[in-house]
Protein backbone atom coordinates (compact mmCIF):
# COMPACT_ATOMS: atom_id res chain seq x y z
CA UNK A 1 0.00 0.00 0.00
CA UNK A 2 2.90 2.16 1.22
CA UNK A 3 3.85 2.22 -2.60
CA UNK A 4 0.79 3.64 -3.81
CA UNK A 5 1.20 6.94 -1.92
CA UNK A 6 5.03 6.87 -3.02
CA UNK A 7 3.65 6.96 -6.68
CA UNK A 8 0.64 9.43 -6.29
CA UNK A 9 3.53 12.03 -4.11
CA UNK A 10 5.73 11.17 -7.40
CA UNK A 11 2.56 12.19 -9.98
CA UNK A 12 1.88 15.16 -8.00
CA UNK A 13 5.19 16.62 -8.26
CA UNK A 14 5.44 15.80 -11.63
CA UNK A 15 1.87 17.01 -12.97
CA UNK A 16 1.88 20.21 -10.30
CA UNK A 17 5.88 21.39 -10.36
CA UNK A 18 7.40 20.16 -13.61
CA UNK A 19 4.93 20.37 -16.13
CA UNK A 20 2.78 23.31 -15.16
CA UNK A 21 4.58 26.11 -17.34
CA UNK A 22 4.58 29.74 -16.08
CA UNK A 23 1.20 30.41 -18.37
CA UNK A 24 -0.25 27.95 -16.26
CA UNK A 25 1.03 29.08 -12.86
CA UNK A 26 -0.55 32.60 -13.34
CA UNK A 27 -3.42 32.39 -16.42
CA UNK A 28 -5.49 29.27 -13.90
CA UNK A 29 -6.98 32.15 -11.62
CA UNK A 30 -7.69 34.51 -13.99
CA UNK A 31 -10.77 35.97 -14.61
CA UNK A 32 -13.05 34.69 -16.96
CA UNK A 33 -12.42 31.97 -20.04
CA UNK A 34 -9.22 32.04 -19.79
CA UNK A 35 -8.57 31.34 -16.66
CA UNK A 36 -10.94 28.49 -17.08
CA UNK A 37 -9.03 27.44 -20.07
CA UNK A 38 -5.24 27.76 -18.24
CA UNK A 39 -6.98 25.83 -15.16
CA UNK A 40 -8.68 23.19 -17.39
CA UNK A 41 -5.33 22.23 -19.65
CA UNK A 42 -3.25 22.40 -16.05
CA UNK A 43 -5.62 19.66 -14.71
CA UNK A 44 -5.62 17.62 -17.48
CA UNK A 45 -1.77 17.66 -17.71
CA UNK A 46 -1.73 16.65 -13.86
CA UNK A 47 -4.10 14.09 -13.95
CA UNK A 48 -2.23 12.81 -16.61
CA UNK A 49 1.15 12.82 -14.18
CA UNK A 50 -0.97 11.08 -11.30
CA UNK A 51 -2.69 8.18 -13.21
CA UNK A 52 0.25 7.56 -15.11
CA UNK A 53 2.22 7.04 -11.68
CA UNK A 54 -0.58 5.05 -10.10
CA UNK A 55 -0.65 3.10 -13.32
CA UNK A 56 -4.69 3.67 -13.99
CA UNK A 57 -6.91 4.43 -16.73
CA UNK A 58 -10.33 3.58 -14.64
CA UNK A 59 -12.30 6.79 -15.65
CA UNK A 60 -13.87 6.92 -12.15
CA UNK A 61 -10.01 7.78 -10.49
CA UNK A 62 -9.71 9.96 -13.54
CA UNK A 63 -12.39 11.66 -13.12
CA UNK A 64 -11.57 12.15 -9.42
CA UNK A 65 -8.46 13.59 -9.24
CA UNK A 66 -9.41 15.74 -11.97
CA UNK A 67 -12.49 16.72 -10.00
CA UNK A 68 -10.02 17.26 -6.79
CA UNK A 69 -7.69 19.76 -8.45
CA UNK A 70 -9.41 21.96 -10.62
CA UNK A 71 -11.37 23.72 -7.72
CA UNK A 72 -8.57 24.26 -5.54
CA UNK A 73 -6.10 25.89 -8.35
CA UNK A 74 -9.05 27.45 -10.53
CA UNK A 75 -10.29 29.39 -7.02
CA UNK A 76 -7.09 29.73 -5.14
CA UNK A 77 -8.94 27.30 -2.29
CA UNK A 78 -5.39 27.67 -0.52
CA UNK A 79 -5.73 31.62 -0.11
CA UNK A 80 -9.56 31.06 1.48
CA UNK A 81 -8.64 28.58 4.08
CA UNK A 82 -4.90 30.64 5.43
CA UNK A 83 -7.60 33.53 5.65
CA UNK A 84 -9.97 31.01 7.74
CA UNK A 85 -7.66 30.08 10.04
CA UNK A 86 -5.93 33.37 10.26
CA UNK A 87 -3.12 31.87 8.67
CA UNK A 88 -0.03 34.07 6.28
CA UNK A 89 -2.38 34.71 3.26
CA UNK A 90 -0.27 36.43 0.60
CA UNK A 91 -2.55 39.60 0.34
CA UNK A 92 -2.00 40.57 3.89
CA UNK A 93 1.70 39.99 3.48
CA UNK A 94 2.08 42.77 1.48
CA UNK A 95 0.77 45.26 3.83
CA UNK A 96 3.48 44.21 7.19
CA UNK A 97 6.28 46.22 8.07
CA UNK A 98 8.79 43.48 7.15
CA UNK A 99 7.17 43.21 3.70
CA UNK A 100 10.13 40.94 2.38
CA UNK A 101 10.58 38.55 4.84
CA UNK A 102 6.30 38.09 5.13
CA UNK A 103 5.98 37.83 1.43
CA UNK A 104 8.35 35.02 1.68
CA UNK A 105 7.37 33.50 4.44
CA UNK A 106 3.63 33.57 3.16
CA UNK A 107 4.91 32.36 -0.33
CA UNK A 108 6.50 29.46 1.49
CA UNK A 109 3.12 28.68 3.60
CA UNK A 110 0.76 29.35 0.37
CA UNK A 111 2.89 26.47 -0.90
CA UNK A 112 2.54 23.76 1.70
CA UNK A 113 -1.05 24.80 2.57
CA UNK A 114 -1.65 24.32 -1.02
CA UNK A 115 0.17 21.00 -1.71
CA UNK A 116 -1.17 19.67 1.47
CA UNK A 117 -4.88 20.03 0.39
CA UNK A 118 -3.61 18.52 -2.91
CA UNK A 119 -2.38 15.27 -1.30
CA UNK A 120 -5.36 14.91 1.14
CA UNK A 121 -7.54 15.20 -1.74
CA UNK A 122 -5.49 12.44 -3.95
CA UNK A 123 -4.77 9.97 -0.30
CA UNK A 124 -8.80 9.99 -0.26
CA UNK A 125 -9.11 8.92 -3.69
CA UNK A 126 -6.14 6.46 -3.80
CA UNK A 127 -7.43 5.36 0.21
CA UNK A 128 -11.11 4.68 -1.48
CA UNK A 129 -10.43 3.99 -4.81
CA UNK A 130 -6.88 2.56 -5.48
CA UNK A 131 -5.49 -0.71 -5.20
Amino acid sequence: MEDIYVRMFLGHLTGDFLLQSRAMALGKSEKGVNGYQWCTIHCIIYTIAVCVFLWTYNPLIIGLVFLSHWPIDRWSLTTYWLRVIRGRDLISAYFTKYKEYDVAFASIVYTVADNTLHLIALWAITRYFVG
